[in-house]
């Protein structure tokens, strides 16, 4: 796993207070030469050097219209499913996720927001993984298949996905940068339950494996290829999301779309969006037979 750049309030502070007046001073400093602290700053905290992580952007659609007793048990029930959703990487995508010790290497890298949140990941094909297990064991809640009580005192789950990719550190032990401001932007807009993506994550695809479309063939031995997976070695157990060798295999990933749909204003950031939808073909638990699930939908409507 890239490592993240890691800073503590009481660091920074530190070469703030050593060049600033950190008192209360009865002049105005209007025309102070900041210079000195500026090029300390950079220094210290080089932001070109920050590495870019995939953040994976999780809400429940109309978290505020539910009872308030609903609204009690959704982060509950979210909890379940998140927790469940970690398990099923750690057991069934051994090799993308061998760097995970347990679900608590998860818990380490997520933004809690109560009704949802965001989980940040090396690269978009782990954030892929994660989604696709995620909405496996939502659909099974969904059906009655999973915690068939809960579902008839909550009711159904709706979500929406957003996917960005770009420069994240840490300060203390919250998460901060462009990639979860972004992916914030981005889900709050879309009000179709759909899976955005950025153009920093639909590039990093194109890239990587010749677009994203190519996700239905990705398999375990052209992921050793990419540099982002120089470090990973040969593990023992499963691989259900993305096949062991070449070529495309009907029991997995089954379709694969994605669409240009418009562009928002980030503050003073243009942001281009694109919208995915895409099909898996799994089971879970005793079910013998196999379900496919949606991830997004393919309504083409702009952003509000």
């Amino acid at each position: 796993m890239k490592k993240l750049k890691k800073y503590s309030k009481e660091e920074i502070l530190k070469l703030i207070s050593s060049l600033d007046i950190n008192e209360f001073s009865k002049f105005c400093h209007e025309d102070v030469d900041e210079s000195d602290l500026l090029n300390l700053l950079h220094e210290n905290i080089p932001t070109n050097k920050f590495p870019s992580k995939t953040v994976l952007g999780i809400d429940i659609y109309h978290y505020s219209q539910y009872k308030p007793l609903e609204q009690t048990l959704i982060p509950i029930l979210y909890k379940l499913i998140y927790d469940r959703t970690a398990e099923l990487c750690l057991s069934d995508s051994s090799y993308l996720f061998q760097h995970y010790t347990s679900k608590d290497t998860f818990h380490k890298m997520f933004i809690n927001t109560g009704d949802g949140g965001f989980q940040i990941f090396d690269t978009p094909i782990h954030a892929t993984a994660f989604a696709i297990n995620f909405q496996m064991i939502v659909r099974y809640y969904n059906s009655f298949r999973y915690f068939p009580k809960l579902r008839k005192i909550i009711g159904p789950l709706s979500l929406r996905y957003a996917m960005t990719h770009d420069k994240i550190h840490k300060l203390d032990s919250n998460y901060f940068g462009p990639a979860i401001i972004n992916n914030s932007r981005v889900l709050i807009k879309d009000s179709l339950n759909r899976f955005l993506l950025d153009e920093n994550t639909f590039t990093w695809f194109l890239h990587k494996i010749n677009g994203i479309e190519n996700l239905q063939n990705v398999s375990i031995s052209q992921l050793k290829e990419l540099s982002c997976f120089a470090d990973y070695k040969e593990v023992d157990g499963d691989n259900n999301i993305y096949v062991d060798s070449k070529g495309f295999d009907f029991e997995k990933m089954i379709s694969c779309d994605i669409q240009k749909i418009g562009n928002i204003m980030a503050k003073q950031t243009n942001l281009t969006v694109y919208n995915l939808h895409l099909q898996y073909k799994g089971v879970l638990g005793q079910d013998k037979y196999k379900t496919i699930v949606s991830l997004g939908n393919l309504n083409t409507s702009g952003i509000s």
